[in-house]
């Protein structure tokens, strides 16, 4: 049980992080773009953290398809995220957010007491 609840906070938080981030990244330029990008390493670090591999995979497969979506053109022809350094800025910082997250040593997130 506290496993499938875990996937499901995750998977809200994988949402959430990428819409969150596609809105606030243009917000200050150019620190809502470092900020939304810190948000993403730490949401992945306590994906990784906290359900190990299964879900940080699961973080970042939803955090890339709202992603995704936010970069489509909408029924006007706006786009939430804009070809340009700002956007291209966030696209490539939340991958290499997620990338650092996936790196970082287990030991570093869980210590020396926990047995998996």
């Amino acid at each position: 049980m506290k496993d499938s609840l875990g996937y499901v906070i995750i998977a809200v938080a994988g949402l959430l992080v990428a819409s969150v981030g596609a809105v606030a990244y243009r917000s200050i330029p150019p620190f809502g773009d470092v900020l939304s990008v810190l948000m993403v390493l730490l949401a992945a670090v306590f994906a990784r953290t906290w359900l190990s591999w299964t879900g940080l995979g699961l973080f970042a497969t939803l955090w890339a398809l709202m992603t995704y979506v936010w970069t489509l053109a909408g029924p006007g022809g706006s786009v939430l995220i804009a070809a340009d350094g700002l956007g291209y800025g966030w696209l490539a910082g939340g991958v290499v957010a997620i990338v650092v997250a996936s790196v970082l040593p287990r030991k570093l997130l869980v210590g020396n007491d926990v047995q998996s």
